[in-house]
């Protein structure tokens, strides 16, 4: 999931948001793939089987039917407080300008980032949102030490629409393949995957060689393939051809130091939770 989540949080979807898709997802996929032959599926079973209530599971449904189905987005923390400096008016100015703040001042009912962010996010920390809409870019400080907003969206590293898109694709057709061989299919039914990987890993020097030979060799395989593809019958209604869509994707993957640490050791890392020693045997 570390990832996955990596993406979604360059993204800007929050919790909330992939909470509410996977609702809707885990509702689909009960529906689809986890039928009693001769019986109906009712709102009831698809709530066992996937530990929602009935509630969740009727408004997931009754989103569904909406001739645009959208699953109840939520705005994240950030997108508030960004809202909130464009709409509220004791951090506007004239014609709804939003006005400049400073992160805290001594003076009464005067409009800082502090109040900004508690009145629009709750009990997160000011600093912490102010630091993250520096980054992105959403917010800068003036020379003058105060804090000017730049725009209304949070778009963190935002990937573009297209891309984010193609990632899902991706993610979606690797796992159908992984869970179609866990079902540990007849001889010769599983489909193809395939894994090569230095056992010892390989000198950091030897990379860029290594990448390069990747590159070309793969890239010459997937040619020869998409030249294969290209010489079949292209399927035709006319005849009542079944169509199925296939294809191959190879992907050369590289593992860091961070995703080998355990939660435990990045907790102790950052400082969060006191280091527990082992005591000594």
């Amino acid at each position: 999931m570390g990832p996955l989540v990596r993406i979604l949080l360059r993204q800007g979807v929050s919790y909330g948001e992939f909470s509410e898709v996977a609702k809707a997802v885990y509702v689909e996929v009960a529906l689809k793939d986890f039928k009693v032959l001769g019986r109906k599926t009712t709102r009831t079973r698809i709530a066992v089987i996937t530990g929602l209530t009935r509630k969740e599971v009727k408004r997931v449904i009754d989103e569904a039917q909406k001739d645009k189905y959208e699953p109840k987005a939520r705005y994240s923390r950030l997108s508030r407080v960004l809202v909130g400096w464009h709409t509220d008016m004791d951090f506007t100015g004239p014609y709804g300008m939003p006005l400049e703040l400073q992160y805290e001042t001594s003076i009464d009912n005067e409009p800082t980032i502090s109040e900004l962010v508690r009145r629009h996010s709750g009990d997160m920390s000011p600093r912490s949102i102010l630091d993250e809409l520096l980054r992105v870019e959403a917010v800068t400080e003036t020379d003058a030490g105060w804090f000017r907003v730049l725009r209304r969206e949070y778009i963190p590293e935002a990937l573009g629409e297209h891309n984010f898109e193609r990632t899902g694709v991706v993610v979606r057709n690797f796992v159908n393949t992984v869970e179609h061989n866990m079902l540990k299919p007849a001889q010769g039914e599983g489909r193809f995957e395939r894994l090569v990987m230095a056992d010892d890993g390989i000198r950091k020097q030897d990379m860029p060689k290594f990448d390069a030979y990747v590159r070309d060799r793969c890239q010459a395989l997937l040619e020869e393939i998409d030249n294969w593809l290209a010489g079949l019958p292209a399927p035709s209604e006319e005849r009542g051809d079944e169509v199925v869509h296939t294809g191959i994707g190879i992907y050369h993957y590289l593992s860091g130091h961070d995703d080998d640490r355990s939660f435990k050791s990045v907790l102790a890392d950052e400082g969060l939770v006191k280091e527990v020693t082992k005591k000594n045997s």
